[in-house]
Order: C-alpha cells, then structure tokens, then sequence
C-alpha cells in the first residue's frame, strides 16, 4: 500500500504540473545522487498506524459463503517534497506549483488513486500538517542541510486479509498466496 500512496502522489505532481514528468520525480533520500536537474524528490520519511480514524461502512464486501471482512487498518504515510533545480528561484516555482497543486485537494478521489488503493472512499490527505514536524531535526536525521519542503501526509487503508502472512516455528513470516 505504501508503494500506492508514493504512485498516486506522483500522478497527481506530474499530471499537474505543466514542466514536470514522471521520470523528474525522485524517490530516493533527499541528499542521495543530487543533480542540479530540475526535478521533485518524494522521500517517504514516516509511517504510522492513525488510532483515531473512526470508519463506519468500511467492512469490504464478502465472498459468497464466507463472513465479512474485517475492516482495514489506517496508516498515516507521510512524505518530504522538496524541489532540486539550477537555481533557488526555480526550486521556488516548482515548490510552488507543488504546493498550489496540493491545496486543490482536501482529499483524493478514488479516481486519482492508484489502483491499490481503491475501494475505500475518498482517502485523507494533509499538507504542512497541522502539527507540523520539527523539520530542521529531520533534515539533521537526513544528513542533508535544512531546505524548503512539504510535508504531505495521506492516510491509507491497509486489509490485512489481502496481504495474509503466516509466522514458522522459526519466527519467518511467509507470504500464504
């Protein structure tokens, strides 16, 4: 699911953002490779299981002959967007246009999600949250100078039942299907 969320992130940076492609959006550690090529570096940095959502309805549809599901875990995934250009000021525009993207939603759409993630409703998501982070501690664990970012977080559903383990004797945990 976590996969999911970083996917549908990436869509939605680079179907809105007018000079931006997919193959500009970087995953890896912010201070990991850095080129002065103008692109958007999506570092997921947290997760954490959300104990507050309440979810009436969320019970997924069961298969003849069988109970329903239980309803699926929430986690908060959060993600530090910074912008890598050949200047300050276009890291500024690109942030910027990050940013104003953003601010369009106050939540996703299924439609806008990746295929994972669907099925849920619309999924939660926050920009510079309201408790904000200390971000200078952070880019300090980065090992990376302080620098301009955004905090996104989007709160995503996680059905243990379509992605069952079982434990050995030995403690392994193994994929069922």
């Amino acid at each position: 699911m976590i996969p999911a969320a970083t996917q549908t992130l990436a869509e939605i940076f680079a179907s809105g953002i007018p000079l931006l492609s997919t193959e500009q959006i970087d995953f890896n550690h912010p201070g990991v490779g850095q080129n002065i090529n103008p692109r958007l570096n999506l570092y997921c940095y947290n997760i954490r299981e959300n104990v507050y959502i309440q979810r009436s309805g969320c019970r997924q549809q069961a298969k003849p002959g069988k109970p329903p599901l239980p309803p699926p875990r929430w986690f908060d995934v959060s993600f530090l967007v910074s912008a890598w250009d050949f200047t300050s000021l276009g890291e500024q525009r690109l942030l910027s246009e990050a940013l104003i993207l953003l601010l369009h939603y106050h939540s996703l759409r299924e439609e806008v999600l990746a295929p994972a993630l669907r099925g849920h409703g619309e999924l939660s998501m926050t920009v510079s949250a309201v408790h904000p982070i200390d971000a200078a501690a952070l880019w300090s664990a980065l090992g990376v100078p302080l620098r301009p970012a955004l905090y996104v977080t989007l709160t995503i559903p996680l059905n243990l039942q379509s992605h069952p383990l079982i434990t050995t004797n030995e403690g392994m945990l193994l994929k069922t299907n």
